[in-house]
């Protein structure tokens, strides 16, 4: 892409702004519609542009307005690309860095979060890779779920997903079993904790340490690290975190279980925490394949 300004000649490349092992984000211009958009592209070698065509067919099969929408995909030479919204605001992620949500608005924003998946789910998709980094908290109240580069499709794909981040996969994932619309529960729970505890429910000191627990501890719960939170969210938190996938609550429930919080309001406009040691930061580990990084048993 060196030296590149214009893609099939139509999409106006201005700069960089994301970049991952999935390729590279490109804010630019369509010039026939005028429209500002989000362009990611991948050089096609190793099934870069097969993957690539893979993201755009399942995002583009959800219609939702906390999904991110699809607009072309396509090939202009040696390199792939997919084109998309472009998203303003931050990601969630760099909002946690910063620390902890207040509890009302890390309620409504996963509640938004757990709708866009109920819509995921619904037509038949599963993300698979769920986390801060993958939520943006677009203009004005929106939240835009992105990065479908992980996702499958629950009518024709049968392989297991075995890439993600530590600190937000489900257990089933961890030992190579497929990831189901359950999985991406798992991790939406792992995220609500992270909102409000400024911690995700595992923390240890490798991603490899991190990922054991997934699979072999049992969660805290969310009253153990936020003192005085409702009884109703402390228990959906323990719902979304079971180690089993068919005991979880569906996206769909946790929707309705966070809008009810929300109408009720009984949320303070802050909770108590307990003191923790920093959360270790993840390295690019977190995203090998999982097999290679535990010894764990594969799923049969």
């Amino acid at each position: 892409m060196v030296g590149v300004s214009r893609l099939a000649d139509r999409y106006q490349l201005h700069r960089v702004v994301g970049r991952g092992g999935m390729g590279t984000v490109w804010a630019a211009r369509d010039v026939r519609s005028g429209r500002e958009v989000a362009v990611k592209t991948v050089t096609d070698r190793g099934g870069e542009a097969g993957r690539l065509r893979r993201e755009a067919r399942l995002a583009a099969s959800v219609t939702h307005p906390g999904v991110v929408a699809v607009h072309d995909a396509g090939h202009d030479g040696a390199t792939g690309y997919l084109v998309m919204d472009l998203l303003t605001g931050p990601d969630l992620g760099a909002v946690l860095d910063q620390g902890p949500m207040a509890p009302v608005e890390a309620v409504r924003v996963t509640a938004r979060l757990a709708d866009a998946l109920a819509a995921v789910h619904g037509a038949g998709v599963v993300h698979g890779d769920v986390k801060p980094a993958n939520v943006v908290l677009d203009a004005g109240d929106g939240v835009v779920l992105i990065d479908f580069g992980a996702a499958l499709s629950t009518d024709d794909d049968a392989g297991p997903v075995t890439f993600g981040t530590a600190t937000y996969m489900a257990p089933e994932q961890v030992t190579s079993a497929p990831a189901t619309a359950a999985s991406d529960v798992y991790a939406l729970g792992c995220l609500l904790t992270t909102a409000l505890a400024g911690r995700p429910p595992f923390v240890a000191g490798s991603p490899t340490d991190v990922l054991h627990r997934q699979v072999r501890a049992a969660a805290p719960r969310l009253r153990e690290l936020v003192p005085g939170v409702p009884a109703a969210l402390d228990d959906l938190v323990a719902s979304m975190l079971e180690k089993d996938p068919a005991a979880r609550c569906t996206s769909a429930q946790a929707h309705a279980a966070l809008s009810a919080l929300r109408e009720d309001d009984p949320l303070p406009a802050s909770l108590g925490r307990r003191e923790e040691a920093p959360v270790t930061r993840l390295d690019a580990e977190a995203t090998r394949p999982i097999l290679e990084v535990l010894d764990l048993p594969a799923a049969a």
